[in-house]
């Protein structure tokens, strides 16, 4: 392959890969690793039934910001603004909090166990401290050219790392095809409930919204950009659920305790202890690059989210790939990596449930607003049509049900 291709090709994935390598972070590490080894692989179809669930709600945000030359956040805010502005206050908020504390944390935690590797010794908020304010200087460069190879060497570095950990793992390969393609819950107490976790864990949240401010660095347009859009979109979903299944796999004969950070502790120390040494390390440096890609990402994309809401509310017009340049992007990044620092003090384990709570409800709302606005505000070439209003209807129903089951239990 010439240079040229390779870099026709990169480009074709890139918002793709971004979405995936910020999507995928300690909680989707954790959720995988405990169902595995509370299920077994008889799980894995639910892995692919989220990423498929995902695909949807994510090319119903490419359909609409191609089809209005708008993002989702401005349509949003012109036919739903009052509504938006509940979402900003009930969700966008905490979720940055929680999830900042989240990936601080885990970094903290990660950070300070490599170090021990490498035989020194720094404390957990020294780790994430570091990693935070990497992150935000990073950023606030401007560099994106080196953030964009930055993330795509993380994930060369986790696809590597996970899978072969998963490959070396003693699984029969029978197992692994009927869990993909023979449904099952298995019968034990909290299977639903891990199932559900699955499904509705793997590839993120609210960095779906992100995908769009990816998409506008691509220069894609019209019914063509779309149809590009849904293979990227597929590629990065296929590279998601293949590293959920291969953390199920994991799981499945690695987990012998723990939850959250300790779950991936443990994990590393099976292998180190059953395998060899050398793969107790791979593991912890596939766990600390999803950690650290999910970090930058998401350090880089939310505020997007918040100065985009900023600028439309003011009525200041700003394109997409301007957006990087306004205050409130930098204000907006400052109080992401800054503030949640506040949160070392607590538990992963108290941050990850509160996060899961307070997130259990945006897979719906944003079903709800993709049916409303790709039906009602697009031109006839770009509505839904029949079947993909019954996709976006149906994960809706799934994810208000998941939500409910959530809060109740």
């Amino acid at each position: 392959m010439s240079a040229q291709s390779f870099n026709r090709a990169y480009l074709f994935i890139l918002p793709g890969l971004l979405m995936a390598m910020t999507g995928i972070g300690v909680g989707d590490l954790a959720t995988a690793g405990f169902s595995g080894a509370m299920l077994g692989t008889a799980v894995l179809w639910a892995v692919v039934l989220g990423g498929v669930f995902k695909f949807i709600l994510t090319e119903g945000i490419a359909r609409w910001q191609l089809a209005s030359n708008t993002s989702i956040i401005q349509g949003s805010i012109t036919h739903l603004k009052t509504p938006f502005l509940i979402f900003m206050a009930l969700y966008f908020l905490p979720w940055c909090w929680f999830v900042g504390g989240a990936l601080i944390n885990a970094a903290g935690v990660a950070g300070k166990e490599l170090a021990l590797l490498m035989g020194f010794t720094i404390t957990k908020a020294q780790a994430g401290i570091g990693h935070s304010v990497f992150a935000l200087v990073l950023i606030l460069l401007g560099r994106k050219a080196f953030f964009n190879h930055a993330m795509s060497v993380l994930a060369v570095l986790l696809f590597v790392t996970v899978i072969s950990c998963a490959w070396l793992v003693p699984v029969a390969p029978a197992d692994i095809l009927s869990g993909i393609f023979m449904p099952t819950v298995p019968s034990q107490p909290g299977a639903l409930s891990w199932t559900l976790a699955l499904m509705g864990g793997v590839g993120g949240t609210l960095t779906i919204i992100c995908y769009g401010y990816w998409l506008a660095d691509s220069e894609r347009s019209g019914s063509a950009g779309l149809k590009t859009s849904r293979w990227d979109i597929g590629i990065s979903y296929a590279f998601t659920c293949l590293f959920g299944m291969a953390m199920v796999v994991i799981g499945s004969v690695a987990v012998q305790e723990g939850k959250g950070l300790s779950l991936l502790l443990s994990i590393s120390q099976y292998f180190s202890h059953n395998i060899h040494p050398v793969m107790g390390v791979v593991f912890l440096v596939g766990a600390w690059a999803a950690i650290l890609s999910s970090l930058l990402g998401v350090w880089q994309a939310v505020p997007l989210i918040f100065a985009d809401a900023v600028t439309s509310l003011k009525r200041q017009t700003v394109s997409l790939q301007d957006l990087p340049n306004t205050q409130a992007y930098k204000i907006g990044l400052c109080i992401l990596a800054l503030v949640p620092m506040l949160s070392l003090v607590m538990s992963f384990k108290e941050i990850q449930k509160l996060y899961s709570l307070v997130g259990a409800f945006f897979m719906p709302i944003l079903a709800l607003t993709l049916l409303w606005l790709n039906n009602k505000y697009v031109s006839q070439e770009f509505k839904n049509g029949t079947f993909l209003n019954g996709a976006l209807a149906l994960v809706c129903l799934f994810f208000v049900a998941t939500s409910f089951y959530k809060w109740l239990g």
